[in-house]
């Protein structure tokens, strides 16, 4: 039995599996992160202890009541903190990373470029890129395997580039891609590293990790001086980050002009793509969801180009993105540090303590979700979410500093699954193994490959005949 302490307050500690002195759970956790915390919040409930690494408590936040206290009803009292400290060497002091007023400031000032109107000025060249690379597609041999986590980790990249820096040649984008790949190895390294030097220790690998930083650093500061000489004109997020002016007419500096622009690159790419590589893995395993969507895209496009005027009208491609995010979520889990003692879930949490936030665990819990390992995008319909908690399903974070680039992603995602199932079913090689690999998104060990098969007309008209089909389906939803 385990034994629990009781507080003043008359909060106790929470329970959790045996750990070890020092490091806590690290090892059982380390061998397989995604089964060991799903075993944990249901063997233990809403708040796990997962022991103490180093000076510091572990616990794990499961209950979607428990993540809403920290996200949203007491979020003044978590930060990111220490957990971030690898990574603010990347992204410096922009609105990833900041605390407090500078965050509120940074927060304030960047709002209006990701509102809805400027994501729609966004989606010609959204489209554009991902014609081009279906028209790259449609050249391959019929059967033909590609790895669509690489592909959409390419394309993601490119749309990111074109929309935030109005960069979209393959050349101009080598250096620069290089060097956030390098980047991101190292950090995803040291993320289960049992032993991880300091950075300035002139290791081979602090040394790279380094030069990359001072690649990324140098490229993005040529690029923002070059826009304020006036050498280049563009509308895209660089150019709106500079026109943007609080209410005294100051703007924001070029450090952090800089900062704002790595950090989104940095973190505006790498989920979406790990998104629809998973997207395209569930859609080859459940042909019923894929037969479903694509009558939706018939009725709906009849084999245009989707505009940002069509994405309310593809209600059932938007459940099918809902879904593989609960599955799949891209980021995995989230990282707090409390700043004084608290009371979360009826359990006392010491201050300075890291509190693990996983979409992961949390989308797998029964109490909230029937069936939690299948796909059903139906899940997400009004009349079945209605008395779910707000926090059951949280795959962009929440409260206040909920994701300021989920508009952006959603619209992106929802486009792409669009037109690539318009032009191609992606079949999973049977021999192939698809295992979640959790780094600093949720990627797998091997890729996932997959064969092109191109949708011929026989199979449009096909789909046309099922649009009676949709119909009623929907008629009786």
């Amino acid at each position: 039995m385990v034994q629990q302490s009781i507080y003043k307050n008359g909060s106790k500690n929470p329970p959790g599996p045996p750990s070890l002195p020092i490091i806590g759970c690290f090892p059982q956790m380390s061998t397989n992160p995604l089964q060991f915390l799903i075993n944990a919040a249901r063997e233990y409930g809403s708040v796990v202890h997962l022991g103490a690494i180093g000076p510091q408590q572990l616990y794990l936040i499961a209950d979607p009541d428990c993540v809403k206290y920290v996200l949203q009803e007491n979020p003044q009292n978590y930060t990111k903190g220490e957990n971030f400290q690898d990574i603010k060497l990347v992204i410096g002091e922009g609105l990833v990373i900041s605390e407090g007023d500078s965050w509120r400031y940074q927060r304030h000032l960047m709002q209006p470029s990701f509102h809805r109107q400027q994501i729609a000025a966004m989606v010609n060249d959204m489209t554009h890129l991902t014609d081009q690379m279906l028209e790259r597609w449609q050249k391959k041999a019929v059967g033909a395997a590609i790895d669509v986590s690489k592909e959409m980790l390419f394309l993601t990249q490119k749309i990111l580039l074109k929309t935030t820096l109005s960069i979209e040649a393959d050349s101009d984008t080598t250096e620069l891609t290089q060097a956030w790949n390098t980047i991101y190895k190292f950090l995803s390294d040291r993320l289960w590293a049992v032993i991880k030097p300091p950075i300035s220790f002139p290791t081979p690998k602090n040394r790279q990790f380094k030069q990359a930083i001072n690649t990324l650093r140098t490229v993005t500061d040529n690029i923002i001086q070059q826009r304020k000489q006036g050498n280049q004109t563009a509308h895209d997020i660089l150019s709106m980050f500079m026109s943007t002016q609080d209410e005294s007419g100051k703007g924001l500096s070029d450090r952090q002009l800089h900062d704002q622009i790595v950090g989104l690159f940095s973190a505006g790419f790498e989920t979406s793509a790990v998104t629809l590589g998973w997207i395209w893995y569930l859609l080859s395993k459940y042909p019923t969801v894929e037969r479903r969507l694509q009558a939706e895209l018939v009725m709906v496009l009849a084999g245009r180009t989707p505009t940002f005027e069509d994405l309310p009208h593809l209600k059932y491609t938007k459940m099918v993105v809902q879904e593989a995010m609960r599955l799949y979520p891209g980021a995995w889990v989230y990282a707090r540090n409390n700043l004084a003692d608290d009371s979360i879930g009826g359990y006392h949490i010491p201050g300075g303590s890291m509190l693990l936030l996983s979409p992961f665990v949390t989308h797998r819990l029964p109490a909230f979700w029937d069936n939690p390992e299948g796909f059903d995008p139906e899940r997400f319909t009004p009349e079945r979410s209605v008395d779910r908690p707000r926090y059951a399903y949280f795959p962009f974070g929440g409260g206040q500093r909920q994701c300021l680039g989920d508009i952006f992603a959603l619209t992106e995602i929802q486009l792409i699954v669009a037109m690539v199932c318009q032009r191609f079913r992606l079949n999973l090689l049977p021999e192939h193994p698809v295992e979640c690999q959790p780094l600093l998104t949720l990627q797998t060990h091997k890729g996932i490959l997959m064969t092109l098969e191109p949708r011929t007309e026989l199979d449009k008209v096909s789909q046309r005949n099922t649009q009676k089909t949709l119909l009623t389906l929907n008629s009786d939803s």
